[in-house]
């Protein structure tokens, strides 16, 4: 006998009564189970099935789902979801509900057929079931459950809401004979009379992603934050099943695209399923403020394993290149052997139809991915990566830009991305610029796509000059306003408030008012510590610097603290340690120049000569532009005598664009090569024209 394995969404819609389903403890048993990780190997793991059965069951457990305790709620999660277990749960719905009382019943995981035949609709596969004979155990015949729903329905007179998320795709015993299909159109003959939500149509599959509550089905998600009431489109305060259906539609099916999934609703569409309580929506909506719109990969490994096993092996070996170029982001180069190449080929591919989709979505969510994780961190930590390493912001996020567009692209315009991505696009476009403003254009350009971009709000706070306090105010307030959590917004009014206005009391104010909001920010005591420095403040300065590195250790490479916790002991000629600092600096950053160059200095200032010299050479070995670097070398060759070298250093650093220096007037230690009149004359002459006029 052949087996078939099809999606449980369409094997088990969501069934329910005919009567109002509004949910209260006294009278409401509920079974939830949950199963991703099932004790057979030859059963696929799901990755999301037992977190959605408990969220449904925290659901349940509020007092919008009716506040049900221990007693009137059994929920069993992946090796508690045994067939017996289940059959057990089951069992006592039908000993305990009472006429009038409600029963729900959540199942989440594997369904499967042993056979094509009609009198063979399928099974639920419990955590033990076999993978192959489910008839041996651990799994529940269809029509043994419909005989419960009966049960309940007929003889307990109950009022009955069966609910299942569709499983999510997994290759199992029996996919290649389109049970899928079969299976709903079992489903239709079986229970229809019943009311039905399932979770997509006959071929289609449940998605699945990160994206959704940070690892969830889309249905179960939506389905959840509907019933809470977000559904609730005539804010009446009930959920009817019209309006569920049209949210999980409107949410579900735009959110999984370009994949299909469209959530099917039969019944009576006036009916009221839950009631809503304002306090818990406004909860709900609450937890969603600041959220930015997401886009992840999915999975597809029941269907790509079918499609593959069917495919020529030069289109598999392209395919599998094509999943290793995303990997390792090797999107638009080189040419011939990038994630665009290989898309491109293989979207023309007709053995591939069925992954195209996913292909394109997933290519999509990859090209995007890494812009959308710097943007979390900057609401999260703000621990981005050049603040963590003083990396310049245009060589970090020179690529997004292109990859966002491209993403845009693959999706197209209809999608609900496209916009939010186009954004984001001109938002790292804003950050790569170096011109106020090209910056300044690039940042509104993003704010007239996305309204309320609180990342775009703040980085253009940044660029505005010192009379344009309004301005900063005025879009700091609003980025607050969206992210009452976010520090930034205050970090970067306080960075005005210093860099601009040289307003130290208003700044270390703002730096206070974001410690009140995250005590808890290594970036807040970042800020904190730098603006105690800047205004010779080292006792308080030290003490933040100190703070941040005993609270991160190893588990952050923040050479920043370690280096700039060396500038303080060394304004404060504690050189031995500045050197140990300025030394752990570099041990967690090898190729961090500046602490390179400081450690240079350190020794020049307590004359150990030969070992300044060797690191000063590491730093223009690391960057041959880095015009500090000669600058450094050239005083270091000054207090040696060596004139001749000190002079080629110093026009190096002139050439590499030094020129902060007050070359007449302040004490340095180039004064040997000042005696070198017609020398020091001919330097003065080529780059400094305008003090030799004077």
């Amino acid at each position: 006998m052949k087996n078939v394995i099809i999606p449980l969404a369409l094997i088990l819609p969501f069934f329910l009564s005919a009567q109002t389903l509004n949910i209260d403890q006294s009278s409401t048993y509920a079974v939830v189970v949950g199963i991703s990780d099932y004790q057979d190997d030859g059963i696929p793991d799901l990755r999301f099935a037992d977190k959605d059965a408990e969220a449904f069951a925290n659901f349940l457990r509020s007092r919008a789902g009716g506040s049900l305790d221990g007693d009137h709620l059994k929920l069993l999660i992946n090796k508690e979801a045994t067939g017996a277990q289940i059959a057990i749960a089951l069992d006592w719905l039908i000993d305990e509900v009472q006429e009038g009382e409600k029963v729900i019943i959540y199942f989440s995981g594997h369904g499967d057929v042993e056979s094509k035949r009609i009198s063979q609709p399928g099974y639920l596969l419990g955590w033990d079931a076999p993978s192959r004979v489910y008839a041996a155990g651990g799994a529940m015949n269809i029509r043994d459950l419909q005989d419960i729903v009966s049960t309940l329905s007929v003889y307990n007179k109950a009022k009955v809401i069966l609910i299942t998320d569709a499983c999510r795709s997994g290759k199992l015993s029996g996919s290649d004979i389109n049970g899928a299909q079969l299976t709903s159109q079992n489903l239709a003959r079986q229970f229809e009379n019943e009311i039905k939500i399932l979770s997509c149509q006959a071929n289609e599959y449940s998605i699945e992603g990160e994206q959704w509550g940070g690892g969830r089905g889309a249905f179960s998600y939506h389905l959840v934050d509907g019933l809470y009431g977000m559904a609730d489109d005539n804010g009446d305060l009930s959920v009817s099943l019209m309006e569920i259906g049209r949210y999980l539609q409107d949410h579900v099916t735009t959110e999984v695209a370009p994949q299909s999934q469209i959530p099917m609703i039969v019944g009576n569409f006036g009916e009221k399923i839950v009631t809503v309580y304002p306090e818990l929506l406004a909860l709900v909506k609450d937890g969603k403020k600041g959220q930015m719109q997401l886009f992840t990969a999915t999975e597809s490994r029941g269907i790509e394993d079918e499609v593959l096993a069917a495919a020529d092996s030069m289109i598999v070996e392209m395919y599998l290149a094509f999943k290793q170029s995303l990997e390792d982001k090797h999107f638009l180069a080189p040419e011939n052997a990038c994630a665009d190449s290989y898309f491109e080929k293989l979207s023309q591919e007709p053995q591939l139809e069925r992954l195209h989709s996913t292909m394109r979505r997933n290519y999509a969510a990859a090209l995007q991915d890494n812009a959308q994780q710097v943007m979390n961190t900057m609401l999260k930590s703000g621990l981005i990566e050049h603040v963590l390493n003083m990396a310049r912001l245009g060589d970090i996020y020179k690529n997004y830009p292109t990859y966002l567009e491209r993403a845009a692209e693959l999706l197209g315009k209809e999608h609900y991305m496209y916009t939010v991505l186009q954004a984001r696009r001109h938002f790292f476009e804003g950050i790569t610029l170096k011109k106020r403003s090209d910056k300044q254009l690039s940042f509104h350009k993003a704010l007239s796509l996305q309204p309320e971009m609180a990342h775009a709000m703040v980085y253009l706070a940044r660029t505005f000059k010192s009379e344009q306090l309004d301005s900063v105010e005025y879009y700091i307030q609003k980025a607050k306003v969206l992210i009452p959590s976010w520090v930034e917004p205050y970090i970067v009014l306080a960075y005005f408030y210093d860099y601009r206005l040289k307003q130290y009391d208003n700044a270390k104010e703002s730096l206070l008012l974001a410690g009140q909001i995250d005590s808890t920010s290594v970036l807040i005591w970042y800020e904190k510590a730098k603006l105690y420095d800047k205004y010779k403040k080292y006792e308080a300065a030290e003490k933040w610097y100190l703070k941040i590195i005993a609270e991160t250790g190893k588990e952050i490479c923040f050479p920043c603290a370690y280096f700039n916790l060396g500038q303080v002991y060394k304004a404060t000629n504690r050189y031995e340690k500045a050197e140990k600092y300025f030394k752990k600096a570099i041990q967690l950053d090898s190729t961090f120049i500046r602490g390179y160059q400081a450690l240079g200095s350190v020794y020049i200032t307590t004359h150990r000569y030969e070992e300044a010299e060797k690191y000063l050479k590491k730093v223009i070995q690391l960057d041959s532009t880095y015009s500090i670097g000669y600058y450094n070398l050239a005083c270091l060759n000054s207090l040696q005598s060596q004139i001749d070298t000190a002079f080629d250093n110093l026009e190096q650093a002139l050439k590499n664009g030094w020129k902060e220096y007050d070359w007449m007037n302040k004490d340095t230690d180039l004064s040997p090569l000042r005696e070198q009149t017609e020398r020091w004359a001919v330097l003065m002459k080529k780059y400094f024209p305008e003090q030799v006029k004077e």
